[in-house]
């Protein structure tokens, strides 16, 4: 049974502080984000950390969480550098 009536509704702002550094701002509080437009890493408004890759203008992308106390790994880091470059 679903609990509320917006179940899937998401919010998300991105304020650029300097280039290539960003807070995001959601309905769960606030988050940082560093890197290029593309590939960037980050820690999210509930403390998880994560990298991300995507191809700009398209909306894909690709994030992955990292397990609490560990540094974030991509298996993709190929193809986010091939798509950088």
């Amino acid at each position: 049974m679903r609990r509320g009536r917006f179940h899937g509704l998401r919010f998300q702002r991105r304020i650029r502080v300097l280039p290539g550094v960003h807070i995001n701002l959601s309905l769960s509080g606030i988050g940082v984000s560093v890197g290029p437009r593309g590939v960037h890493a980050g820690v999210t408004a509930r403390g998880q950390r994560y990298v991300s890759a995507g191809l700009p203008g398209t909306g894909l992308s690709m994030r992955q969480y990292s397990p609490v106390n560990s540094t974030p790994k991509l298996s993709f880091w190929p193809v986010a550098i091939a798509v950088r470059f």
